[in-house]
């Protein structure tokens, strides 16, 4: 809260540092790789770039955002200590090991907060170590410059954000205007083919807010919907369950007849193909079921590792969804009636395909080729984005050795990335995962399936998780016990947004296109529990605290701008009984109300130990709280 105070008084020093006339000295832009410099736009940099130089990146089409290059300016005796290094977003200068580094090169990316202190001369910003504020790693500040041809400079805006301790300063100021306002005109800089360059792409924010998809799963592997998606690949390298299943259901697989004999005709995993009918597939039934849900995006599998795709691919000819099987534009139909819906429309495509023979080929030369790529999985991917302008693009798949070695350098990710995001349809709104390679940076950091640390993560990740515990496509094997029930899925819904993350919540259609009734089922009751409880999801950040240490099936968000916690308990309310919080602190101005409970005032005492005891009235309108296992009780002005 300390530094809080600091921000804001220094907002005033900044807003009377502000130059008053446009200058004509030019700026020239220089991304991380410090080269080809570009004009950009003409702004006036005197008095705010005492202490710069800065690093000027697009934000929109009328604001700019300045990352500023930093020293450790509380150090007296080296406030240039920096001075040498070329322009970047952000340096800092450890005093304690005599270090001067680049803070976009550290593990996690430039995400990382910077601690300022004002100087009417400027702005500065400073990093120590240690404690009392400022903390191991720099805090983050952003200035965001957006155009008024007014004619007056305004006083910034202010604003706190999460990650704990961002700060958000915001000018509407007339040298924020692009050139070709006052006549003249500039080139905007592009991103470079390099993750120096592209680590530096500014995310559309709607993602950290919506915070709960649906990954829907459906290819070849639903036909038979035995066991899990990788049914070609096991079946081919001799998993005796798969092989026995299908020699016995199917007819002959051909592999490892000596080990595996088989007397009846040959079907091999391409003969499903004619079987994908989908002929009871309804795209607007399923948009509903996912709006239902209160699921605000979608992730659908354009191609897993077989190669299939569902929607019509020039690269896949007769190995589509419209040349072969139900003969439709899967993606397209779908993708059609969820934007009617108003939910975001993500892509899954795995990058690898099994047995392609050039994706072979490539392997076989060590990857030192990448005949694959260049004419498969490039061809197809922007086809895919030119076709339907998607939301996100969630790769998969670049695994396989030998091209482990050097991932990124044999998909030819940056690249590509360079491509979307200065050339495609979608270059200001895309979003992507980070599944596309070895050190590849995304829009969001993509962790293993299922992944639950239960922890903060400072960057902005998903968990992919899935209703059936062992499979992502359709398992016709699987009973009821097999399923996960809807408490255990709010569970993970509610640590991982606790902990900044989003859920993106499987669920595998059937080979008629058909969703499973149990699927809907929990979808279903997860929309209810959102609509009550959903204002301590969407639209949060992280607390403090993400649970209560004691109890561990409490668990907090705030709302972004921090005057509400919400304390979300897997423990049952009672009439007449209690409820125990180790984290919050009272203030005189705190208030506690039960989502879905009528607004009825909650009663809290404080215990010897500084623990809130919240007391539940005898009077619950439990009908209306649509626990399924988790309720939330909203706390107003607490610390």
């Amino acid at each position: 809260m300390a530094s809080k105070t600091l921000l804001l008084a220094a907002v005033a020093v900044f807003s009377l540092s502000l130059p008053t006339a446009v200058s004509s000295l030019e700026c020239s832009y220089v991304f991380p790789e410090f080269q080809n410099p570009r004009t950009c736009l003409e702004y006036d940099l005197t008095t705010l770039s005492t202490y710069g130089p800065y690093n000027i990146t697009p934000n929109g089409p009328t604001g700019f955002r300045y990352l500023i290059k930093i020293c450790d300016l509380a150090s007296t005796d080296r406030p240039d200590a920096c001075a040498s290094k070329p322009l970047a977003p952000a340096y800092a200068y450890n005093v304690e090991t005599d270090e001067c580094y680049a803070l976009g090169n550290l593990k996690y990316d430039f995400a990382y907060p910077l601690d300022p202190t004002n100087s009417r001369a400027g702005i500065r910003v400073t990093y120590t170590n240690g404690d009392g504020g400022n903390g191991v790693w720099p805090r983050a500040i952003i200035y965001d410059l957006y155009c008024d041809t007014s004619g007056t400079v305004k006083t910034p805006e202010f604003s706190y954000e999460y990650p704990v301790d961002t700060y958000r300063f915001t000018w509407r100021t007339h040298y924020a205007c692009p050139l070709v306002q006052t006549g003249r005109t500039c080139s905007l800089p592009k991103f470079n083919k390099t993750w120096d360059s592209l680590r530096f792409r500014t995310a559309p924010s709607w993602y950290g807010k919506e915070k709960f998809g649906i990954f829907v799963c459906l290819g070849l592997y639903s036909v038979p919907a035995y066991l899990n998606e990788w049914y070609w690949e096991r079946l081919m390298t001799g998993d005796p369950r798969y092989v026995e299943f299908h020699n016995k259901n199917y007819g002959c697989s051909g592999v490892q007849p000596k080990k595996f004999p088989c007397t009846g005709p040959p079907f091999t995993f391409q003969d499903f193909a004619p079987m994908l009918k989908m002929e009871l597939f309804d795209p607007d039934h399923w948009a509903s079921v996912i709006k239902n849900a209160g699921a605000k995006y979608i992730v659908f599998t354009t191609k897993h590792h077989s190669g299939w795709t569902n929607f019509p691919s020039p690269q896949h000819w007769n190995w589509n969804s419209m040349d072969v099987g139900p003969h439709l534009d899967i993606t397209g139909n779908l993708t059609a009636s969820l934007r009617k819906q108003g939910i975001y429309v993500g892509l899954y495509h795995s990058l690898r395909e099994w047995y392609h023979p050039l994706y072979l080929e490539d392997q076989k030369n060590n990857c030192s080729t990448t005949s694959f790529v260049d004419e498969v999985l490039m061809p197809t991917l922007k086809d895919m984005t030119l076709k339907y302008k998607p939301d996100i693009i969630w790769a998969d798949g670049p695994g396989d050795a030998p091209c482990t070695h050097d991932s990124v350098k044999y998909w030819k990710t940056p690249e590509f990335f360079s491509w979307l995001y200065n050339e495609s349809p979608v270059k200001e709104t895309v979003l992507t995962n980070t599944r596309w390679g070895s050190n590849a940076v995304g829009s969001f950091m993509e962790g293993h399936d299922r992944f639950t640390p239960y922890t903060l993560i400072k960057n902005k990740w998903e968990t992919p998780y899935t209703i059936q515990k062992s499979s992502w496509g359709y398992d016709r094997v699987e009973d009821l016990s097999s399923f996960w029930n809807t408490t255990h899925c709010l569970y993970i819904l509610v640590t991982t947004v606790s902990c900044n993350g989003n859920l993106l919540l499987n669920i595998g259609p059937m080979a008629d296109g058909t969703i499973d009734p149990l699927f809907e089922e929990i979808l279903l009751e997860m929309g209810q529990w959102l609509t009550v409880n959903g204002e301590a999801i969407y639209n949060s950040i992280p607390w403090s605290h993400q649970n209560d240490t004691p109890a561990e099936d409490i668990w907090y968000t705030a709302s972004e701008d921090w005057q509400n916690v919400y304390a979300i308990s897997f423990r049952a309310p009672t009439p007449g009984g209690k409820l125990v919080l180790q984290q919050p602190r009272l203030t005189k101005q705190t208030t506690m109300t039960l989502l879905g409970a009528d607004g009825i005032t909650l009663d809290f005492t404080v215990d010897s130990d500084g623990g809130i005891h919240v007391h539940f009235p005898t009077n619950l309108p439990f009908a209306k709280l649509a626990g399924k296992g988790a309720w939330t009780i909203k706390m107003t002005n607490v610390t």
